[in-house]
């Protein structure tokens, strides 16, 4: 700013006080440009750090996942092979059973311990006999 004649000393010392109060503003502005510039640095570097952690943590949580979702398949498997071998032992039990059931010896052969031969009781025992009356 201009204060009038360039030649009288005081007009001359006010603009060269005007002069530095403007360049003493502009470095202020810049230092806080460059301030805003490294906050703004270091939160991009911290922000890629914790994204850096986070996305280890993510790779972690999808190694157990996998781990976990292994083990859970590989015991189904098992569990499902032992079933189908226990059903076809069972399987296999009831097909002897019938067999054995269905020859008539094995009708015969059973007999309860008071019984004579095709099924006649020889006698019965005393608390069922006088129950019967």
């Amino acid at each position: 700013m201009m204060w009038g004649n360039a030649d009288d000393p005081v007009k001359r010392w006010r603009a060269e006080m005007d002069q530095l109060e403007q360049e003493r503003a502009e470095a202020k502005a810049q230092m806080r440009r460059q301030e805003e510039r490294h906050e703004r640095s270091l939160a991009r570097a911290g922000a890629r750090e914790e994204i850096a952690e986070l996305r280890g943590d993510l790779a972690t949580l999808y190694d157990t996942l996998r781990d976990v979702i292994t083990a859970t398949s590989d015991t189904l498997r098992t569990l499902g092979d032992e079933a189908r071998t226990q059903r076809t032992a069972i399987d296999d039990l009831r097909l002897q059973v019938a067999k054995l059931s269905a020859t008539p010896e094995a009708k015969r052969a059973f007999q309860f311990a008071r019984e004579k031969g095709a099924g006649e009781i020889v006698d019965l025992p005393e608390f069922l006999i006088r129950k019967a009356h």
